[in-house]
């Protein structure tokens, strides 16, 4: 069995990068779509990930991201895990493992000093990555109400609600800039990703709305819905002072379904508002942040752990990979 990055594999393997992807009900990526990925500024690694490859097949990959993190002092480079996954045939053979015991030891030459990856606890993989030497740092919190058809909340004098448009992204860029400003955990975002998301379909100008007072945008949320429930998985205001207006647009909207503040900061931020307007405030979901060291750690060196529990951290769905 070989271990090759995405430059190294034969041409002949092309089309089973974008049928590993299918095999797990996901939309094909194809390699041209992976270069379009990396020419347009995706924080991916300089060799994209690794492949599991023997007779000619591929049997396992693991795509990996360069991600700034700030915990208190420089900003570093740290490793994402952006995606594992093994043929449904080659399972049980340990590949996955091998496969991120590659990339820790590539990402440790190069002086990384985390590696971090999303899973949810119910997974069997949870269990792998606790192997592996990986630990819960960071739970997504969640916030839920029945908005009631009939409400009516006034926003403030001056304060409106609209759409975002592609042209808008630059001010959205600047909102999330200064609100993380001061803030731990993947921060500052990579430049460009609200337009590269939006050309690739992941997140369209569409699903934004903007917070606007006296004509300037302040904030702005990324709204989606699925069935009866509004969803409000990013939500970024300038001034914390603005919140009270945030809540009650993004709750205009949602009239007469449920709202829910799902991988936001913002929900754990302003939970006693929330609270108080009768939400159900959780401090933690399924979903799990986890993150493994790359080395032994300095003295005084903050933990993943710490950083993630200190009331600056911030993470919004935007942050996850």
């Amino acid at each position: 069995m070989q271990i090759l990055d995405f430059d190294e594999l034969p041409s002949a393997l092309h089309p089973q990068v974008a049928a590993m992807r299918w095999l797990d009900r996901e939309a094909p990526q194809d390699v041209a779509f992976v270069r379009r990925l990396r020419r347009e500024g995706f924080p991916a690694t300089d060799y994209f990930g690794v492949y599991a490859v023997e007779g000619g097949e591929l049997l396992s990959r693991v795509e990996t991201l360069a991600l700034p993190w700030r915990g208190g002092g420089e900003t570093r480079t740290v490793l994402g895990i952006s995606d594992v996954l093994t043929r449904p045939d080659a399972g049980g053979r340990g590949l996955a493992r091998r496969l991120l015991v590659e990339l820790h030891r590539r990402e440790a030459a190069l002086g990384r000093p985390w590696s971090f990856l999303w899973t949810r606890r119910s997974w069997g993989a949870h269990r792998l990555y606790e192997k592996l030497g990986y630990r819960d740092v960071y739970s997504a919190p969640s916030s839920l109400r029945k908005i009631p058809s009939t409400v009516r909340r006034r926003l403030p004098p001056g304060v409106s609600w609209r759409r975002a448009k592609v042209p808008d992204f630059a001010r959205l860029e600047q909102i999330l800039s200064a609100a993380t400003r001061d803030r731990f955990g993947f921060v500052p975002r990579w430049p460009g990703s609200f337009r590269l998301k939006h050309r690739l379909g992941w997140r369209p100008a569409s699903s934004y709305r903007m917070l606007m007072k006296s004509g300037r945008a302040v904030g702005y949320a990324n709204l989606t819905t699925e069935l009866t429930t509004v969803e409000a998985h990013e939500v970024v205001v300038e001034d914390p002072a603005d919140s009270g207006a945030m809540i009650a647009a993004i709750e205009r909207e949602a009239a007469g379904q449920w709202l829910a503040f799902g991988s936001t900061s913002f929900g754990w931020d302003h939970r006693a508002e929330l609270s108080s307007r009768g939400y159900a405030v959780y401090p933690l979901s399924h979903l799990t942040l986890m993150a493994r060291p790359l080395h032994r750690m300095a003295r005084g060196e903050r933990s993943a752990s710490e950083v993630a529990a200190d009331p600056r951290f911030v993470c919004h769905r935007g942050d996850q990979f």
